[in-house]
Formats: structure tokens, C-alpha cells, sequence
């Protein structure tokens, strides 16, 4: 059943969705305009229910940050920290703001494209990796309304990632580097920057870990960690190599009384001054001669390049470090400069032919 009824000088639509829900709306004024509305509204239920409309046009028509703010309260849910929320709502602010969007109709892939490069020229230009940053962040809040039917495409899937030509900023540690760390640092240190090395964990992570997210005691130790802490949102699990688990175990059992599973497993992880301090202690340069330096991510940056030395395949190592792209961790995270790539070059077999023994060549027939 559908109707147009009169309340207080205006006329109103009555009609049930696409979902059998019963709407009730102001229309308008003037008696022919509600029941054009009220037409053009019957026809996009036809057209959801039969597959040929893929969003409800009511929802285009809603205020932008009416939708952002519900898939705030989504992230929420799903255990997402408060700075990640603080900063997808930001950019999805600044970039509606400069492309002058009111409502979620209006958000187009060539707005999207016309802020980001203006960001990247701007007085202070942003870097390719912070332009890529915006784009992905937009790109998950448009899937979002996409999946829940607010929206019928992401204008980001026609949006290119900038990219990234620059020189790396950060460099990995070598072998004998990560050894003169652990044996120069603070002995309160050396666990935590084992840790990071060795299970390539990023600082938030490890600062967010509990003793119950160890699974120390079986055949292959892990570390299970919970949708709140990982940087995707998605639980996730990283092995951990007998040598560490030992010392772990050791710190779990050490005192009193034994850990319990609600403790945090590091009581603080280092900051940048103190793991200034154990560089210069373990007589590593902290800026190298092309610029690069080394930060406590650089801890995950030599895993990869371990993994990548030690022959291990780069998709079981994209795997280890939680990459969606395995370019990621080829191009980014391993460091070429580490690698043992003279050695390599040795094993490939010889072409020419001694010169004491003349090449035989079959004879050309006329």
C-alpha cells in the first residue's frame, strides 16, 4: 500500500521498502510534487527489488557524515583503536571538505583524484606513501558503504596509487649488527628487541601483548594475536623460532609466581631515545652514507631481509610479516643491499670455454 497523506501544511509519502519496512517521509508542499516523489520512489523499490538498483538511492541522499559516522561505530566493533578511527575520520573529512561533498551521492572518483594531487603540490606537499594512505583509507570507508548497500560503486577502484620512486628511508640491520645489539643493549631491552626481530611484530603490537596470547608450551610455538591489535583488524598468527620461545618461557616463569595470562608480556617497549642509546652502545650508525636510518621498525625490515637470505620463499615470508601485497615485502621491506647477491650470481654456470680448447662447430654444407 502506498499513499500520500496531508499533516500541518506539507503532504508526506507512505509506501513499504524493498525490504517490506514501512517509510514514512516528508515530501512536499505541493500535492502533485509528493506524488511524484512518492512515484519516483515506488519505481527505485521495483528496481532494488529486481536486482537492477544495487544501493537505495535514500541513502545517496543522506548526509556524508551520517555514514561516516556509522562506520566509525563499525570499527569500533570490530576492536578497532581509537588513533586508527581518529585518523580514516580526518581524511575522510579533509578530503569532503576540499571536494565541497554534502551527501554520499556526490563523491566522485574524479574529486578524489583532483585533492590527492592537490595534496601532493600543495605548500607543504604530502609524500607518495601518506597520498596512498588517504586513498586506501577512503577506499576501505566506500567498500564499506558499497557492502552495505549505501552506495552502488567505491569511486576509488578508479583512483591510481601514487607511485613511490623515492629512495628508502629506512634501512635493515645485517646479521652481525642485530648480534652486537642484543649482547650491547639493556638487559631489561634485550627480550623485546629479540622479539620484534624474530616475529616481526610492529611496535603497537608487542606493546599490546599478553602472556595468554603466547602459545609457548606445544610442538610449534606461536603468537596468536586478536583482531584489536593487529594493524588489519583480522586475527592473526606468527610462529615463533625455538630460541625465543626458551627465553620467553624463562621470563613467563621467572619470580615468585608465574605470569598470568592477563599480563602484558613487555612492561613498556623502547622508545626511539633509548634504542639511540643501544645503537650507539652496539657501534651501529644510526644514518648510513645514503641516508637511510635505522628506527625500531628496522627490526622488521631484517626479518624480512633474513627470510629473503635464507632462501626462504617470498610468499611464506609475506605470510610471516602479515602482508596483503607481496610487493610489499619484496621491494619495501628487504633490503637488497643485505642480500647475498655476489654469492648468488656464483652459482649460476659458466658460459665461456677455455681458450686452449677451440670451440668444435658442425661443418655448413654448401
Amino acid at each position: 500500500m502506498a499513499r500520500i497523506f496531508q499533516k500541518r501544511g506539507r503532504w508526506w509519502l507512505d509506501y513499504d521498502d524493498q525490504r517490506g519496512h514501512r517509510v514514512r517521509s516528508p515530501g512536499a508542499t505541493d500535492k502533485a510534487v509528493a506524488q511524484k516523489l512518492l512515484g519516483d520512489m515506488l519505481g527505485d523499490v521495483e528496481k532494488l527489488r529486481a536486482g537492477l538498483l544495487h544501493a537505495d538511492p535514500r541513502e545517496g541522499r543522506r548526509p556524508l557524515e551520517e555514514h561516516l559516522k556509522d562506520y566509525l561505530r563499525e570499527l569500533s566493533r570490530r576492536g578497532r583503536d581509537e588513533m586508527y578511527r581518529y585518523t580514516i575520520s580526518k581524511r575522510v573529512e579533509l578530503v569532503s571538505d576540499r571536494a565541497g561533498w554534502k551527501s554520499l551521492a556526490q563523491c566522485s572518483a574524479r574529486d578524489i583524484e583532483k585533492v590527492l594531487t592537490g595534496l601532493a603540490a600543495g605548500d607543504k606537499p604530502r609524500t607518495p606513501k601518506t597520498i596512498n594512505g588517504f586513498r586506501a583509507d577512503l577506499s576501505a570507508f566506500f567498500a564499506w558503504c558499497v557492502e552495505d548497500g549505501r552506495i552502488g560503486v567505491n569511486p576509488c577502484d578508479r583512483v591510481e596509487k601514487v607511485a613511490d620512486k623515492r629512495e628508502k628511508t629506512r634501512r635493515a640491520l645485517s646479521v652481525a649488527e642485530c648480534q652486537a645489539l642484543l649482547a650491547k643493549c639493556r638487559r631489561q631491552r634485550r627480550l623485546v628487541y629479540h622479539f620484534l626481530l624474530m616475529t616481526g611484530l610492529r611496535r603497537s603490537e608487542a606493546g599490546a601483548l599478553r602472556w595468554g596470547d603466547l602459545r609457548l608450551d606445544g610442538i610449534n610455538p606461536r603468537v596468536e594475536l586478536s583482531p584489536a591489535i593487529t594493524k588489519s583488524g583480522q586475527a592473526e598468527s606468527v610462529p615463533i623460532v625455538p630460541a625465543l620461545a626458551e627465553e620467553l618461557v624463562r621470563a613467563r616463569d621467572k619470580g615468585p609466581g608465574q605470569a598470568r595470562d592477563r599480563d602484558r608480556v613487555f612492561r613498556a617497549v623502547p622508545t626511539m631515545i633509548s634504542f639511540r642509546k643501544d645503537l650507539l652502545a652496539a657501534g651501529i650508525a644510526e644514518v648510513d652514507s645514503r641516508g637511510r636510518r635505522v628506527v625500531l621498525h628496522s627490526l622488521r625490515h631484517s626479518l624480512a631481509t633474513m627470510l629473503a637470505a635464507s632462501h626462504v620463499p617470498m610468499a611464506l615470508a609475506q605470510r610471516i610479516l602479515r602482508h596483503r601485497d607481496i610487493r610489499l615485502t619484496a621491494e619495501v621491506y628487504t633490503d637488497e643491499g643485505l642480500l647475498p647477491l655476489a654469492a648468488a650470481m656464483r652459482e649460476l654456470p659458466t658460459m665461456g670455454r677455455p681458450e686452449a680448447e677451440p670451440a668444435r662447430f658442425p661443418a655448413i654444407s654448401a
